[in-house]
């Protein structure tokens, strides 16, 4: 009977058009779809800048509770400043081999010899995206629209209102670069990088996609909306940290969003959703003792459990654990990574790998530095991590020295050298580093030190490029200059103009009102073709119209100086000069010296058009 029976239900599906074979089709797998890839980047929010990581004063809500559902890994490092973090997470590659190691004067720009995470991606069909902060090159060949992203809506260098930035920016209602053409957003900026990022989460499109959200908040100078900031003041912070707190509840609320986003479209669970910080706290109501500062005491007799930093030495800058740990969680459930926290050491450089991993796609054969940690995320398995090495180190100079502060990672060591000074940690026993064990575990530092030298050697053998900007490609004419990007500048740099948003804030540093303080220094450029070019330099940029006032422009380039009168109260000289192929210095300054010999006031902008 029971043959008899299933032999009349076969018969019923055929009779109904199904083949007998299809029956069976439930055992067939179809390919599976490659996950969607959301990464959000926060800039300078320290560790203990969240209410899950100790902070009963800041009301981060929405983010603890993505960390409560997501893969934790609460031993992840990056560098201690913006730009070599951002190089390391696209490139899987330590910072230095990446080719970047400050934030100012060209040596943030990424080289496009280095195969990026969006170019990856975008070859095995991915739509790309970036929104916000970018800060690895202002111009060609080294913007994200030529390294590997189809969608570009950002500000210029490394936070809004910087030099390369639209003149004017404050982060409210600002003109940013939409795929490199200027375009007026209005709203406060965090709100514009959601906005957007959202926006192109809800296209209609049948690629995954991978959408990088890259934050200027909470870096400084502290701007928020009032209704941010006003809590906080009630709470009883100064306003520099009101502030700093409104502008992380303003991304909480706003991760909110986007999580809601995600789910209304159906694509979270099948999205790997990523948050970060780009290195340590910014702002510092402690000094590197961990002893809290007399304006922060009442605080912490009226919130007693808060932990300054969550306990961790140093801020943005150092390679103190406060430096450079930052929080990272993990969310893909269709991916099998689920609710955990492992304290394996990690860091920026396994993103790269990890995200391809996780999506099926190849990995880099050689070249990188990162590991995969997908194994780490879906089963806990950490023997791959657990005898590894990882080096930090924060340059900040003209030409990368062994001298700099750096700090070698291992288990439960902290090597720090710097200026041949040594110190040794051991964070099981001491996770605040207040006890140099050097003299205790000679061996270890030994060791640790040997791997540093080496790691150094491998580094210096191959050099350290210095970059240039292209002049003459059809992808970028004109090319703008803007003097963050001068060279062979050992002093001050020009890197914030300063405009002044309509509320209260500390004087951040600035060098509008202080041009005179600044000398004319040149621009590398790489002439691609040779000819004639349009050369405009202005005193301050092009939006800003402000009247030169002195009589003469002198553009100087390949050592031959063009002088040109600068009429009225005119913002800028034109003049039409020849430039040559390869690799030339150009600068630009305004004098009322005839001869062109004294440099007045420099030239703080200047625009190259190819006739």
């Amino acid at each position: 009977m029971a043959k008899t029976s299933i032999f009349n239900v076969i018969l019923l599906l055929a009779s109904s058009n199904l083949l007998v074979s299809n029956a069976f089709a439930f055992h067939e797998q179809k390919p599976a779809t490659k996950p969607n890839i959301v990464l959000v980047m926060t800039d300078d929010q320290g560790y203990g800048q969240l209410g899950i990581n100790d902070n009963p004063i800041i009301d981060t809500p929405n983010i603890d509770q993505l960390a409560r559902e997501s893969v934790s890994l609460t031993n992840f490092h990056v560098d201690p400043t913006c730009s070599p973090t951002r190089a390391s997470l696209l490139t899987g590659k330590n910072s230095l081999k990446a080719g970047v190691w400050h934030t100012i004067l060209t040596r943030y720009f990424l080289g496009e010899e280095h195969d990026t995470l969006a170019e990856q991606l975008k070859r095995n069909g991915y739509e790309t995206a970036i929104f916000g902060k970018w800060h690895l090159g202002d111009n060609y060949p080294y913007r994200p629209q030529d390294q590997g992203f189809d969608n570009v809506i950002i500000h210029g260098g490394g936070g809004v209102g910087q030099t390369p930035d639209y003149w004017g920016n404050t982060q409210f209602d600002d003109v940013y670069y939409d795929n490199g053409v200027e375009r007026r957003f209005p709203g406060y900026a965090t709100d514009v990088w959601f906005e957007q990022g959202i926006n192109f989460i809800k296209k209609d499109r049948e690629k995954p996609f991978f959408a990088y959200i890259s934050l200027n908040a909470p870096h400084g100078p502290y701007r928020a909306p009032k209704s941010y900031v006003e809590p906080y003041l009630k709470k009883g912070l100064n306003n520099s940290m009101a502030t700093l707190y409104g502008m992380i509840t303003n991304i909480d609320d706003n991760m909110a969003k986007l999580r809601s986003a995600l789910k209304a479209q159906g694509l979270d669970k099948n999205t790997i959703l990523i948050f970060m910080s780009d290195n340590g706290a910014g702002y510092k109501p402690t000094d590197n003792r961990n002893v809290l500062s007399k304006k922060h005491e009442a605080l912490q007799k009226k919130y007693p459990s808060w932990i300054p930093n969550a306990g961790l030495k140093g801020y943005k800058g150092s390679t103190y654990e406060g430096g450079h740990k930052v929080p990272f969680y993990i969310h893909y459930p269709d991916g099998g990574v689920v609710t955990k926290q492992y304290n394996a050491l990690s860091g920026h450089i396994d993103i790269l790998p990890t995200l391809l991993d996780l999506a099926g796609l190849p990995l880099p054969s050689k070249g990188i530095d990162g590991i995969s940690l997908k194994e780490l995320l879906t089963t806990g398995n950490s023997n791959k991590l657990d005898n590894r090495k990882i080096v930090i180190t924060n340059q900040r100079i003209d030409v990368p020295s062994i001298e700099r502060p750096t700090v070698v990672a291992h288990k439960k060591w902290r090597y720090i050298t710097f200026k041949g000074k040594e110190e040794l940690y051991d964070l099981n026993n001491d996770p605040q580093q207040n006890s140099n064990v050097i003299k205790k575990f000679p061996e270890v530092a030994k060791q640790l030190a040997n791997h540093h030298k080496a790691w150094w050697k491998e580094l210096s053998d191959k050099g350290f490029l210095t970059r240039s900007i292209i002049v003459g490609n059809d992808a970028e004419n004109p090319v703008r200059l803007n003097a963050m990007d001068w060279s062979e500048n050992k002093g001050e740099v020009p890197w914030f103009i300063g405009h002044q948003a309509p509320a209260e804030e500390r004087d951040y540093i600035h060098w509008i009102t202080r041009e005179d303080d600044f000398k004319p220094h040149p621009w590398y450029i790489n002439v691609e073709k040779a000819g004639k070019y349009e050369v405009k330099a202005y005193y301050h940029d092009s939006p800003a119209e402000t009247p030169v006032m002195n009589k003469y422009c002198v553009i100087e380039a390949n050592n031959q100086k063009y002088i040109e009168r600068v009429w009225g109260r005119a913002s800028h000289c034109v003049a039409n000069i020849k430039l040559q192929t390869g690799e030339q210095k150009v600068s630009a300054w305004f004098t009322d010296d005839e001869s062109g010999n004294r440099k007045d006031k420099a030239a703080f902008y200047l625009y190259l058009n190819r006739l």
